[in-house]
């Protein structure tokens, strides 16, 4: 071969493109979600996607350094699932924006039920003498927290006070003081007595009275607390079933 056919040869080993070696499982959390709601998990350009029923797509990763304000104004999955939500004893939360659950993936609630919800989704159900309005899809779950509250009265009736009025349920709003949906806009979420609740917004510093069994028998069905938050709202419960879920983590 001569001088010029071996420079060819070099140039052609140098241009040839490297090969690229892609994840071969999901991460945890994007496995997680695809057992809790009707997406998939794929990869694309090499960064992992959560497709949504909409065919849109929530990168795992975007690569962006973020405030705590834009996490919450515009996560990707990985912010979502930052911080682990623990159930169990009531414990003060006492580290500057430790909100577990605050970050909601919006797109994927638009996507899995509905921005505005149908008509058709949003139903009556009764649960501890009240009617209330909320999505079809946690009829169900919301029928087991009754079960598990009537067994917890039964065994100590002074908790009768925490279920007697309702703050709340599907609402199509924003969350207050922000331009972000709230949850209450899917149907997803309930609230308590506000009497009896307590908000950051009302005062400085966390505090709570809402009884451990309330909270036992909201996070055994799939519920989040709101009182797990520095930004606490201790009258709110909302079903994110994933962030209960050991496996996710």
């Amino acid at each position: 071969m001569n001088v010029a056919g071996l420079f060819c040869t070099a140039l052609i080993v140098i241009a040839a493109p490297s090969t690229v070696t892609l994840p071969s499982a999901a991460p945890r959390p994007l496995a997680c979600l695809t057992r809790h709601y009707p997406v998939t998990a794929t990869v694309q350009d090499n960064v992992w996607h959560l497709v949504l029923p909409n065919g849109k797509r929530v990168p795992f990763d975007d690569q962006k350094p973020k405030s705590v304000e834009e996490k919450l104004d515009s996560p990707d999955v990985q912010d979502a699932f930052e911080q682990r939500y623990t159930p169990g004893p009531i414990v003060p939360v006492t580290t500057q924006n430790h909100d577990p659950g605050r970050i909601r993936i919006t797109p994927l609630l638009d996507a899995v039920y509905g921005h505005p919800p149908a008509a058709t989704d949003i139903v009556t159900v009764d649960f501890m003498g009240a009617r209330l309005r909320v999505h079809r899809s946690i009829r169900g779950p919301l029928q087991n927290v009754q079960v598990a509250l009537r067994a917890a009265k039964a065994k100590q009736p002074s908790l009768s006070k925490w279920l007697r009025n309702f703050s709340g349920a599907y609402n199509p709003r924003r969350i207050a003081g922000t331009e972000r949906t709230s949850a209450h806009a899917y149907g997803i979420a309930l609230d308590l007595d506000a009497k009896l609740g307590d908000y950051w917004r009302w005062r400085a510093g966390w505090r709570n009275r809402m009884p451990q069994a309330v909270v036992d028998a909201f996070e055994g069905a799939g519920f989040i607390w709101g009182g797990r938050w520095f930004h606490h709202d201790t009258m709110h419960f909302e079903y994110r079933p994933e962030l209960l879920d050991s496996d996710c983590w």
